[in-house]
């Protein structure tokens, strides 16, 4: 049964039927795919396929937002009644060990310490960039939990090109290597504790994509590779960054971390946190900034994207009709708010990026506000990502208000952003090159 013929549902774009029948043919695999070019459907095309030639429990892993989603998406596509179906935390242990064949959705917080496979015959990591920021929790539960299955799947957007960690923690998960450092030595040299410790060794350029050409896929561009270029333009989208005054008090109190008047550098992780604390502190001009300028476009969708509980208690305040979704607000209530600012009832949403930043499909906002920066490129991409996707139809605008303090985080997730898009077509074309065979 396993070397069953892949039988595609119509309507898969033809990259969607080829790289899912890649990963059919491997079993291990991992889909490095941008943002909107249809990951899901190509899970789902996976789970089906991987179900009936196992005959076991197929456990498709999200994260907590995008588990909903992604059985809606499945009941469009293959009907009300297929079964694939959300299971919580605390059914999840049952289901691994009732027999039968079956298909569920859960989320990454539910995989914890302990848990038994029972009947998983394949495991499925959607947004499995979790693997990276959680690796020493969710990470190496997954890695046990996925060992000795010979059915795993991971999916996510494409790394930057310089994430070796990433690429590394994703050969572990699929069994290409027993550790990341082994994986990492294997083309790298270790340059000692610094940012940027692992460099690529002479010459290996090539066989590390060759080697990755193996299991995994990198694409931002179908027609890269031949496919046809029927995912359409993504809309354009528009930075603006406002400058707002800083307070007597905010001055002051930067003043005492940094000790100059003006700010220029970012300083170490310590200086990083406190400025940006301050530029967002009590008495900030920065939330009444906020408040004129979404006011501007009353009949437009707004993201307010924040980064500390306090800062967005503060736009809670100056946005009382808007829906506010923090690490407190209850599951059902965050699947209800999400869902009335899908249908344009609530024009406002308030969040964080580590919240709603990945895989969910927001396409109705038109403006974004970033409230709060982190200096984090890939935080920063996701979310913007989130309503600026294949099949968006409008131009997102991306309102930036910054103080002097917030300059230099900026200025750096910019300049990463403009190095990796660059970066990123060069990858995928040594992608092409080396894994074309396989193509």
């Amino acid at each position: 049964i396993a070397s069953m013929k892949y039988n595609p549902i119509g309507g898969l774009f033809d990259y969607q039927k080829a790289i899912t029948e890649m990963a059919i043919v491997k079993r291990k695999y991992a889909i490095f795919a941008d943002c909107g070019l249809g990951k899901t459907m190509m899970i789902l095309e996976y789970a089906w396929h991987a179900l009936d030639a196992t005959g076991g429990k197929v456990l498709i892993v999200s994260p907590l937002m995008v588990c909903n989603q992604t059985v809606e998406e499945a009941a469009k596509w293959y009907g009300a009644g297929c079964g694939i179906k959300r299971i919580r935390a605390n059914e999840l242990q049952a289901w691994l060990q009732t027999p039968g064949p079956a298909i569920g959705v859960t989320n990454y917080e539910a995989i914890r310490e302990g848990l038994v496979p029972g009947n998983l015959t394949c495991l499925i990591l959607d947004e499995s960039s979790m693997l990276k920021s959680h690796y020493g929790a969710w990470g190496t539960r997954l890695i046990e939990l996925g060992r000795g299955l010979e059915w795993k799947l991971c999916a996510t957007g494409t790394p930057a090109p310089n994430d070796r960690v990433e690429f590394a923690n994703h050969s572990v998960f699929l069994d290409r290597s027993k550790t990341v450092n082994e994986f990492l030595a294997t083309y790298f040299i270790n340059m000692g504790q610094t940012s940027g410790r692992w460099e690529l060794k002479a010459h290996a350029l090539k066989p590390f994509y060759r080697s990755l050409a193996d299991w995994s896929i990198f694409l931002t561009n179908p027609a890269t590779y031949g496919w046809k270029d029927n995912v359409g333009v993504t809309p354009p989208i528009h930075i603006h960054i406002d400058h707002i005054d800083l307070t007597d008090a905010q001055r002051k109190a930067a003043q005492g971390v940094t000790g100059s008047l003006i700010t220029n550098s970012i300083g170490g992780i310590g200086d990083r946190g406190k400025l940006s604390r301050i530029a967002k502190g009590g008495d900030s001009l920065k939330p009444e900034f906020i408040r004129n300028m979404v006011s501007s476009w009353p009949d437009e969708s707004t993201i307010i994207w924040c980064h500390y509980n306090s800062e967005q208690e503060s736009m809670e305040r100056v946005f009382p009709d808007a829906v506010s979704i923090s690490g407190d607000t209850p599951e059902e209530k965050r699947q209800i708010w999400i869902d009335a600012f899908k249908r344009g009832e609530k024009r406002t949403m308030i969040s964080k990026g580590k919240i709603l930043g990945f895989g969910l499909n927001l396409q109705i906002c038109t403006r974004q506000v970033f409230s709060g920066l982190k200096d984090s490129y890939e935080e920063f991409y996701q979310c913007v990502k989130r309503s600026n996707r294949i099949g968006s139809t409008r131009d997102l605008n991306v309102h930036i208000p910054v103080t002097e303090l917030e300059v230099p985080f900026v200025d750096n997730v910019l300049r990463k952003a403009h190095r990796v898009e660059s970066d990123t077509k060069e990858q995928e074309l040594l992608f092409k090159e080396l894994g074309y065979a396989a193509i």
